[in-house]
């Protein structure tokens, strides 16, 4: 392809007058983000990571969580998160998550699925 300086002078200009109008896309962003949340059930919690307690807006859709984010109006961390709250999303979808209780007997090579009810009495009896 065969660019000539006057050309390349053009091109380079307009992207340059383009890119300093400052197109602000965030209110498209934001309106995306309703969309995809309008019919949602929404949820307010508090990540279950550490002891400070951030709020935690969860949105719900059949009974699956479809979106997580920091909660604004909570006083501890007003809608930030830190990298462990904002992952809670991936966490609770993972398709690799453990749902049940595993028990590896001593000795034993493998860990066997086992009921909760089960599960709590052996470690109460255990404490």
């Amino acid at each position: 392809m065969d660019v000539s300086r006057r050309n390349f002078l053009k091109v380079s200009g307009g992207t340059l007058l383009l890119g300093s109008l400052g197109v602000n896309l965030d209110p498209v962003r934001a309106y995306a983000q309703t969309l995809r949340i309008k019919t949602a059930k929404e949820t307010t919690t508090i990540c279950p990571y550490c002891a400070v307690g951030c709020g935690i807006i969860v949105h719900t859709k059949d009974g699956k969580v479809i979106n997580t984010e920091g909660d604004p109006d909570h006083p501890i961390n007003e809608g930030t998160l830190c990298s462990k709250g904002v992952s809670l999303y991936q966490i609770i979808n993972n398709p690799m998550r453990l749902t049940k209780p595993r028990y590896r007997a001593a000795g034993a090579s493998e860990w066997k699925e086992v009921e909760w009810d089960w599960a709590l009495d052996e470690i109460a009896k255990r404490i």
